[in-house]
């Protein structure tokens, strides 16, 4: 019973260390990347990017500004919401997002911004 109880708590601590390990991954800012921008990725990569809501009456309407971490614009404009009547997102917080695959920035909850094209 005890080696069940120190393997459980060996296993809760490296699981939180990775966690750890996993949001200090977020490169350097580069200078020409905003402030409020904020890393989306893991250990595989991922990108800086700053999420506003459109002046559009549109409610699932946003407007996104993506970087690569060397500060390279890799997407800039207008991004959709989908599901189409999904509520609105807390777009400002950064734990929302999850990943950026080049035309989709993926938000918790199986929602989307979707590059508008």
């Amino acid at each position: 019973m005890k080696k069940i109880l120190w393997l459980l708590l060996a296993l809760i601590y490296l699981s939180g260390c990775d966690i750890q390990q996993s949001e200090s991954e977020a490169p350097n800012k580069p200078s020409v990347v905003p402030d409020k921008a904020f890393w989306v990725g893991g250990l595989d990569g991922g990108v800086f990017a700053l999420v506003e809501k459109s002046k559009s009456l549109e409610p699932n309407e946003y407007y996104g500004k993506i970087y690569y971490a060397s500060g390279d614009v890799a997407y800039k404009g207008k991004m959709i919401l989908l599901p189409k009547n999904s509520d609105a997102i807390d777009y400002l917080n950064p734990k929302v997002y999850q990943e950026w695959d080049g035309d989709t920035l993926y938000v918790v909850g199986n929602k989307q911004l979707k590059v508008h094209k």
